[in-house]
């Protein structure tokens, strides 16, 4: 098999790629990090009856009428409530977060009441549970609150603290290898001269796939069989997945095939049918696997977040890794080609309540810059010979924008 259509592109990556194992890690190293298991309350949150505000609480049920006169009998603050049970005709001054002491069920503000030595005078008659964050209202004990695969923010982290947790399971991280193949290919610190490129396609990956895998760079090498033979076999050994920039198609110094057969990985396919970015080389060995990706950097980015980025996310273990996409209107006639899957570089704007989009700019493979500002990538099917302005389009963005 040596070319195939996007979707069955799709499926034959994801069809061979499980999460990797998992481990347990404490709060502190869980940011970014995917859920190995599902969560449970271990209590209720709130634990106890608290009091919303800084004020006094009582029982509602015991006062005959209102205006109503009570006795202070003390104070209930965050971390060291009242002991007693309140009374017929006793309050408690109760701060924000405290506990709420026995008996009382309604709480008032400071300034709603009048303080006079040792009574409180409460003038209107409030509702029952009023001001008061009850017991469980929350969070109640065993209740599931976050399912395995969930990807782990600084938000979530909080909230696994507020469960009671410290030490969690996570699926283990990919280990990613990227090498740049090239004898044009220029790190950003050398000079550049006519004949070079410089290599952005290694700062692409390493940003797209950093949050969901530990990123290994094996440098720039350049075409020549026999040095590349070895240190591909090097990476695919340290690696759960190894990714290569440049020789994946057909010119007399694309090895990347070559190599691969080399190695004796069991080649998938070498191409699709998306532009641009027709040439990919994806293989397996037991359970690593390999992307030749095209040296361009946008037919390298098409691809990545088309077919790399997903597989990625499904290793680390995040359950819904497959790319999101939102519905838009052009905004202008589009240019696409039946019998291939056009990604077209995209501006989105917003009018009152709708969504357009409008071609970037020039669509050459060989041009970055109007890939790099553009908010997305417009997907014409390969059933589509041609968007016309007006058209609803589906729409894989960058993030930031929508999505």
């Amino acid at each position: 098999m040596q070319k195939v259509k996007r979707a069955k592109a799709k499926e034959i990556i994801l069809r061979r790629i499980s999460p990797l194992r998992v481990e347990k890690v404490t709060l502190d190293c869980a940011f970014g990090r995917v859920l190995g298991s599902d969560i449970e309350a271990k209590f209720d949150i709130p634990e106890a009856n608290k009091s919303a505000i800084d004020g006094f609480t009582f029982d509602l049920e015991s006062i005959k009428s209102f205006p109503a006169k009570l006795k202070i009998v003390g104070e209930s603050r965050a971390g060291v409530p009242f002991v007693g049970r309140v009374k017929e005709g006793e309050a408690v001054f109760t701060m924000t977060g405290a506990v709420v002491p026995e008996g009382a069920n309604t709480a008032v503000r400071i300034e709603d009441v009048e303080v006079n030595g040792e009574f409180v005078t409460i003038s209107k008659a409030p509702k029952k549970w009023d001001l008061i964050n009850r017991l469980g209202e929350e969070v109640k004990t065993s209740q599931k609150i976050l399912s395995t695969g969930v990807e782990l923010d600084y938000k979530l982290v909080a909230l696994l603290v507020n469960l009671g947790y410290y030490q969690i399971d996570v699926y283990s991280r990919p280990r990613i290898g990227i090498i740049i193949t090239g004898d044009e290919v220029k790190e950003p610190w050398v000079d550049s001269d006519r004949a070079g490129v410089k290599n952005s396609n290694y700062y692409i990956l390493k940003g797209l796939l950093e949050p969901f895998a530990d990123i290994r760079y094996y440098g720039i090498i350049q075409d020549e069989v026999e040095t590349m033979v070895p240190l591909f076999k090097q990476a695919l050994r340290e690696n759960d997945i190894l990714l290569s920039s440049g020789g994946a198609s057909k010119g007399k110094y694309d090895f990347t095939k070559d190599i691969a057969s080399q190695l004796n990985l069991d080649i998938k396919f070498t191409s699709t049918n998306i532009k641009p970015g027709r040439p990919l080389i994806f293989a397996t060995k037991e359970e690593k696997l390999f992307f030749g990706l095209p040296g361009y950097p946008s037919a390298l980015l098409t691809n990545a977040l088309e077919f790399l980025l997903p597989a990625v996310k499904k290793m680390a273990g995040v359950k819904s890794f497959e790319n999101k996409t939102f519905q838009a209107i052009a905004k202008e006639r589009l240019k696409s080609k039946e019998g291939r899957v056009d990604f077209i570089r995209a501006k989105v704007e917003f009018e009152e309540v709708r969504v357009y989009v409008k071609s970037a700019g020039t669509q050459q493979t060989s041009n970055f810059l109007t890939l790099s500002f553009s908010d997305g990538l417009v997907i014409a099917g390969e059933e589509i010979d041609k968007i016309n302005e007006g058209d609803i389009v589906e729409v894989l963005s960058f993030g930031g924008v929508i999505g």
